[in-house]
C-alpha cells in the first residue's frame, strides 16, 4: 500500500476554492425512484483502523498522490478527479453519472397491484385460506404413503383401532392438532402433556387419543420408499419432493407480490442425520436445513423457495448465488420488480444479467469487498473521513462504498439506473436507506414462523421440512386472509 501524503496549505486553499465554484455552478438532483426510510446498516467487512483525529478535514488525502479526491462537506460525497476507474478484473467504472432522460425508466414502473390472485380474493375464512396451500392433492399423497408404511410395519396381532389405516379426514385432524399447538405455543410439550386433561384440558383428547396421534406422526410418510434408492443420487430431497412442489406451486399462483421483494435464507432447525444439513453460527438454531426463499418485502408473503442440497445442487454451471436468485425470481420474470439481497447472492454479472430478457428485474444488495470488480480507489484509506461515501457507475449500475466506522466499510450495488445521492437528515446514501427498508422480508417471515410454530422434536429430516411447510402455510394464509378482510371492510 502506498504511503499517505499530506496536503500543504496552498494545495488545500486551491482545492477549497474549486469546491466552492463547483457547488455554486451545479445542482444536486436525485434520480432515485424509490421511497426510502431511515434505518441503520451494519458493515459486511472489516478494514484497517483509522488513527489520529477521526473527524478529519474536509479535504482527504489518499493513497496515490497523483489522484485528487475532494470531499463535499454538504453531501459527504467524495469524488475522484479521474473520469474512469479500473478494477483488478479490468472492469471499467465512471466517476460521474451520464446524462439520462427525465422520464422514469420502464423497468422502474410496476403496473400490477400487490394482493391475492382472482381465485383467492373471495376467501374470508381462515380454514379456506389454509386449504389453498395444503390442498386435497397433498393430503391424498400423505394418506397413500402413510398407509403403505403402516402396512409394512403392521403386526397381525395388532388389530386395534390405534394401528388401523388412516384416511384424509384423520390426516386433517392431525394437521388441526399441530395448528392448535402452534397457536397456543404448545409445540414444545410432549404428547403426554398435550393429551393430559389436567394440564391442557380436552382440546386435544376430543380429536383423537394420544396413542393414535403418536402412531400417525411416527408412520407419516410423503413418498414411495421403494423409489428412494433410485432417486437419492440425483435428488436428495426425494422424500418430500412431490408435496413440496405442490406446495410451492400453490404459493406461486395464489399471490401477486409488490414492487419490492427480498431474497434470503431460512434455516429449519434440525440436528439429526441429513445429507445436506449445514451449520450457520449466526442463526438461532445454528444447525439445520437451509432454504433460500423470496418474500414480498411489505407483506412478508413467501411465494417461492428452493432447498439447499449442498454439493448435489445442480446449478447448470452458474455460481450458487446467481443460480438461486434467477430460479427464485422465476414467478416474477418480466413483470418489473426490484430484488433486495445480501452479499451471498449479489454480484456484478448477476445485476447486469437481470436487466435483460427474460428477467427484466433490478437488484439492490450488499457486495463483498473481495469482488474483483470493485476498484481500489473507492476502498478504505486511513485518511478517509468517517461517514463519507464514494460512488462509481457503469451504465445502469451504481456501486458505492460507505464508511460508517473508522475500521468498517460497506459496499452496495444497485442496478436501478440512479444517481448517487445522500439523505440530508442521516448523512447516509439513499441506496443504503432503501436497502435497510426492504432487506428484512425473509427475516421477518422467519420470525413470524417461529412465533407460531408447530415444529416438534423429530429424528427424521422429512418431518422437519413438513413442519416448516405448515409454518409457512400459516403465514401465507394469514396474509391472504388479512388482505381480503381489509378489502371487504373498505368496500363497506
Amino acid at each position: 500500500m502506498a504511503l499517505t501524503r499530506g496536503l500543504n496549505d496552498s494545495e488545500i486553499a486551491s482545492l477549497l476554492q474549486s469546491v466552492l465554484e463547483d457547488s455554486n455552478s451545479s445542482e444536486n438532483v436525485s434520480e432515485s425512484e424509490n421511497e426510502l426510510l431511515e434505518d441503520d446498516i451494519q458493515s459486511d467487512v472489516e478494514d484497517e483502523s483509522l488513527d489520529g483525529n477521526e473527524s478529519g478535514e474536509n479535504i482527504a488525502s489518499v493513497q496515490d498522490p497523483n489522484q485528487e479526491f475532494t470531499t463535499h462537506s454538504d453531501s459527504r460525497i467524495i469524488t475522484v478527479a479521474l473520469p474512469t476507474l479500473r478494477s483488478k478484473s479490468k472492469h471499467c467504472w465512471t466517476t460521474s453519472k451520464g446524462n439520462s432522460s427525465t422520464r422514469t425508466s420502464l423497468i422502474n414502473i410496476v403496473r400490477t397491484a400487490r394482493g391475492p390472485t382472482r381465485g383467492c380474493k373471495s376467501l374470508y375464512e381462515p380454514i379456506l385460506c389454509f386449504k389453498v396451500f395444503f390442498t386435497d392433492e397433498i393430503i391424498s399423497e400423505i394418506v397413500q404413503w402413510t398407509n403403505a408404511e403402516i402396512y409394512l410395519n403392521r403386526r397381525i396381532d395388532n388389530a386395534s383401532a390405534t394401528f388401523r389405516d388412516t384416511c384424509a379426514d384423520e390426516i386433517r385432524a392431525v394437521l388441526g392438532i399441530l395448528t392448535l399447538t402452534a397457536a397456543l405455543n404448545n409445540n414444545h410439550l410432549s404428547t403426554d402433556d398435550l393429551f393430559n386433561n389436567t394440564y391442557c384440558g380436552t382440546l386435544y383428547t376430543a380429536t383423537m387419543s394420544r396413542d393414535r396421534f403418536d402412531f400417525l406422526i411416527r408412520y407419516l410418510r410423503m413418498d414411495d420408499k421403494a423409489l428412494r434408492p433410485a432417486l437419492r443420487p440425483t435428488d436428495a430431497f426425494a422424500p418430500v419432493r412431490k408435496i413440496w412442489d405442490i406446495f410451492i406451486r400453490q404459493c406461486n399462483t395464489s399471490y401477486i407480490p409488490g414492487s419490492h421483494v427480498t431474497i434470503d435464507e431460512q434455516l429449519l432447525g434440525f440436528r439429526g442425520r441429513c445429507p445436506f444439513k449445514i451449520y450457520i453460527p449466526n442463526k438461532p438454531n445454528k444447525y439445520g436445513i437451509k432454504i433460500p426463499m423470496i418474500c414480498d418485502s411489505t407483506t412478508k408473503y413467501m411465494f417461492n423457495a428452493i432447498p439447499y442440497l449442498g454439493k448435489t445442487t445442480n446449478t447448470a454451471g452458474l455460481p450458487l448465488g446467481e443460480f438461486y436468485v434467477k430460479e427464485l425470481s422465476r414467478p416474477i420474470h418480466g413483470i418489473y420488480r426490484n430484488i433486495t439481497c445480501d452479499n451471498w447472492f449479489t454480484s456484478i454479472p448477476l445485476a447486469k444479467g437481470l436487466l435483460n430478457e427474460p428477467y427484466k428485474l433490478t437488484l439492490v444488495g450488499t457486495i463483498r469487498s473481495n469482488k474483483r470488480e470493485i476498484p481500489e480507489e473507492i476502498k478504505n484509506t486511513r485518511a478517509r473521513k468517517v461517514g463519507t461515501t464514494m460512488f462509481c457507475y457503469d451504465g445502469p449500475l451504481t456501486l458505492l462504498s460507505y464508511k460508517p466506522k473508522p475500521s468498517k466499510m460497506v459496499y452496495l450495488l444497485s442496478s436501478c439506473n440512479e444517481k448517487g445521492t445522500i439523505d440530508d437528515k442521516t448523512g447516509k446514501p439513499d441506496i443504503i436507506l432503501y436497502y435497510n427498508e426492504t432487506k428484512g422480508g425473509v427475516d421477518t417471515f422467519d420470525q413470524m414462523c417461529s412465533l407460531m410454530s408447530c415444529s416438534r422434536k423429530t429424528n427424521r429430516w422429512p418431518m422437519a421440512v413438513f413442519y416448516g411447510m405448515l409454518n409457512a402455510a400459516f403465514i401465507n394464509s394469514y396474509v391472504i386472509y388479512a388482505h381480503n378482510l381489509i378489502s371487504i371492510k373498505k368496500r363497506l
